[in-house]
């Protein structure tokens, strides 16, 4: 009895189990039908009749397979678009296929749009326009006088037009020569930090490593407002520009000095590509500047540290960047993720999902543009810098870079650093510019992962690495071709015993999609790498992208990607032999697509100090605490090491931390009060590590003594270990130059043979340690 009635109730249980999952499974397939009804029925008016022709736009929705028979003006998802017809008869046959209606005309506006012409309808503000061809739709726009055009950007077909929201509501957006209607906003600048860390993203190992990588003369592209000609770090290398702001700002100043500062003023002055020149240019245009110009003036980088607000959607403005890039592939856009982490997007798949999708501003929402997020100077991902994914689930931001107060800054690192590396390949290739693919192939193998293991919506690919980078470049491990649909590619590396990491990168720029359209990528291309040996295929790490908070925040996978225009493979502790690396062109409409991938093994059991790495890196002044760093691959992240430091070149060792886990890459040390010589010491189970000999001690800082008429006198302390002193001035160059060495700790000099208002004071150390140049000092400005 008592198995009877154990055996009903098991039956019962399991019935009413396999009820629930099939209602579960009944509601999953209900929902997409449940979406698509509604936004058909927002979307449309009259259904289309046998025999009609209702007007120039019809709303469709298929079940199984699209047909071939009408032209798509916007996707609205993978089973609804858009569309037009040519005639008559393609209506009649379209209706016995699919589900059709004629559309309204909400479908061409944006939430924001949307919104403006509900509230503020008599408030005359500006509004963006975009049709199919720029010259119909401003002929269109001629004979209507309600609206006033404002701008004309080609390049996606778009104006910009002063009018009220009714009469936009009213009268443009009847007009069948416009397919898409936005609201402008304003840009604004995204907060800038005083100073930055140079121990971070590997830019003082590139400065005082690889000295000749400085972005000599990369043109950068500054784009907001003007920055001050004048700056001593920016002297004599911002060149005329016919699209510059006329405002100056310290923003776009302090912007330009972390990119490429000259370091005159001091050694926190002095940016990543010290070498480079400025080409400045106004965000009070939100589109993408004139190729003519960027290309007239040579600008290959172009640095975008501003925002509107968060945008979900592929506007006319994101078009043009995609456009200028598809033409000119040599171009790099770099923008600032945004300081909006903490918020939340208000339209799109992703509203209302707090601390992700809140990039601000739609050109951000681009395929083919670089987007950075922050990291602040103690290595924290901070809640104000914006993350992803984009509108359609894209990877943004692809790069984090210093930034503690925003991400401005981060974006100018960024900038340096391509100025930098596009430097590199152009002296080794007949100063020839690298394409934009290759730059983001490098960049993305190449930067350090932190944060969540492998690609995040927070962190992108990783920390910026400029140092890696540029030694990618340097030792060309990198690779490149062109493939049409349904072709193929493949090159075999080899892998040696005590990897710790292979990874893998391919990166191409993609042409432009329709305005509006539900995903962006039109040119997919697919990575894979196979272990020869074997036979295993890895695919490439892909992010959830439903729209929900646990889902963003899931590592990745390893699937096919049919988003990104970027795709990433990494294979920890891979065993030795042969690796095939595989693209093949899964979808592409166009006549040949570029494309390069970037490889790098990373060896198992090293350790190398990365800072300090020079005299500047150690200012107890200004940080009392020093960030030791260094990079290491150990299999066990329980692996300890002892970390010394030796005042006395060896002879003697002081232990700093005992039994430290040195996967973590970084310690942060009180800085002694001393003056003296350093080297530090990693005792590891695989070896000990020595770093390079760095000084701890004050930097000189120099005084003027007097000022006459025919003479000056310069004066400061004497340095522990200097034997003479090298002094600079600001001659006709955009450089401190060299005039004198002398072995007191004053000199007074005739104005008839040292003319020039700025001078500085460099120690010469008697153990050949590079020392810190000294603050350089106006002479009229010192009130002596």
């Amino acid at each position: 009895m008592c198995v009877l009635i154990r055996y009903k109730f098991n039956y019962r249980i399991g019935l009413l189990f396999s009820l629930l999952i099939m209602q579960f499974i009944s509601l999953a397939q209900q929902k997409p039908m449940l979406f698509v009804d509604s936004v058909f029925s927002r979307l449309s008016g009259a259904t289309v009749l046998p025999g009609t022709d209702a007007g120039p736009y019809y709303i469709v929705a298929w079940e199984k397979t699209i047909p071939s028979d009408f032209k798509i003006v916007r996707r609205l998802d993978e089973k609804m678009a858009i569309i037009t017809v040519d005639n008559q008869a393609a209506t009649k046959l379209l209706n016995k296929q699919i589900r059709i209606a004629a559309a309204n005309d909400r479908w061409k506006l944006t939430p924001g749009a949307e919104k403006a012409m509900e509230k503020n309808s008599n408030e005359v503000q500006s509004y963006i326009l975009t049709g199919f061809d720029i010259d119909t739709l401003t002929a269109s726009l001629q004979n209507i006088p309600v609206a006033t055009i404002q701008w004309i950007d080609r390049s996606s077909n778009t104006v910009i037009v002063s009018a009220t929201g009714k009469s936009v509501r009213d009268r443009l957006l009847l007009l069948k020569e416009v397919i898409f209607v936005d609201l402008r906003s304003e840009p604004h600048t995204e907060i800038n930090i005083i100073g930055y860390n140079r121990s971070f993203n590997g830019i003082n190992a590139v400065d005082y490593s690889i000295p000749s990588a400085n972005g000599k003369n990369i043109m950068v592209g500054v784009k907001e407002q003007k920055m001050e000609e004048t700056d001593l770090d920016l002297y004599k290398r911002v060149k005329p520009s016919p699209i510059a702001a006329a405002a100056i700002t310290n923003h776009a100043t302090v912007i330009a000095s972390i990119i490429g500062g000259a370091g005159n003023s001091y050694y926190d002055g002095r940016g990543i590509a010290n070498g480079c020149f400025f080409f400045p240019s106004s965000f009070d245009n939100l589109f993408a500047d004139d190729a003519t110009i960027l290309n007239a003036n040579n600008v290959t980088v172009q640095n975008h540290s501003y925002g509107t607000i968060v945008q979900q959607f592929y506007g006319a403005e994101a078009i043009s960047y995609d456009a200028l890039t598809w033409l000119n592939k040599k171009y790099i856009p770099v923008f600032s993720a945004g300081n909006q982490g903490t918020t939340s997007a208000t339209d799109g798949q992703y509203a209302n999902i707090s601390g992700y999708a809140n990039l601000t501003g739609n050109f951000k929402m681009a395929k083919n543009v670089i987007t950075v997020g922050a990291i602040d100077n103690k290595g924290n991902i901070p809640e104000e810098s914006s993350a992803g994914p984009l509108y359609d689930g894209r990877i943004a931001p692809q790069l984090i870079a210093l930034g503690p107060n925003g991400t401005s800054d981060a974006a100018a690192v960024v900038s340096g650093a391509i100025a930098v590396m596009q430097q590199v390949y152009a002296d080794s290739n007949s100063q020839t510019i690298p394409t934009a693919s290759l730059i983001k192939a490098i960049l993305y193998n190449n930067a350090d992962d932190i944060y969540n293991p492998g690609i995040d919506y927070k962190t992108g690919y990783g920390q910026l690495n400029s140092f890696a980078s540029v030694k990618a470049i340097q030792q060309k491990e990198y690779d490149g071709n062109a493939l049409s649909q349904s072709g193929s590619w493949a090159k075999t590396i080899s892998v040696p015993v005590n990897a710790a990491q292979l990874k893998v990168t391919l990166a191409w720029t993609d042409s432009t999609a329709m305005v509006n359209n539900n995903k962006a990528l039109l040119n997919d291309l697919d990575l894979e790498v196979e272990e020869m040996n074997n036979g295993i295929v890895y695919q490439p790490w892909v992010l959830n992208a439903t729209a929900h908070i646990d889902s963003l925040a899931k590592l990745p996978n390893r699937k096919r990607d049919s988003l990104n225009t970027a795709e990433q493979v990494s294979i920890q502790l891979p065993a030795a032999g042969n690796y095939q690396l595989k693209v093949s062109g899964a979808d592409i409409n166009v006549a040949s697509m570029p494309f390069h991938v970037a490889w790098h093994i990373d060896t198992l059991n090293t350790f190398h100090f990365t800072s300090p790495q020079h005299t500047s890196d150690v200012n107890r002044a200004e940080d009392a605490n020093l960030f030791i760093r260094w990079k290491t691959f150990v299999a066990d992240t329980n692996t300890t090491g002892n970390l010394y430091i030796s005042y006395n070149r060896g002879s003697s060792w002081q232990l700093i931390q005992p039994s430290y886990k040195i996967y973590r890459n970084q310690y942060q040390w009180p800085i002694k009060d001393t003056s003296s010589a350093a080297v530090l010491k990693m005792e590891t189970p695989f070896g000990d590590f020595l770093s390079k000999e760095f000084i701890i001690s004050k930097v000189t800082r120099p005084a003027i003594d007097f000022i006459c008429t025919d003479s000056f006198a310069l004066s400061w302390k004497k340095h522990v270990d200097a034997s003479h002193y090298k002094i600079f001035a600001l001659t006709d160059s955009a450089y401190l130059k060299q005039i004198l060495t002398v072995a007191d700790t004053f000199a007074v000099l005739k104005r008839s043979l040292f003319p020039w208002l700025v001078y500085a004071v460099e120690p010469v150390l008697n153990n050949n340690i590079p020392a810190a140049r000294s603050i350089a000092l106006d002479i009229r400005l010192q009130g002596t």
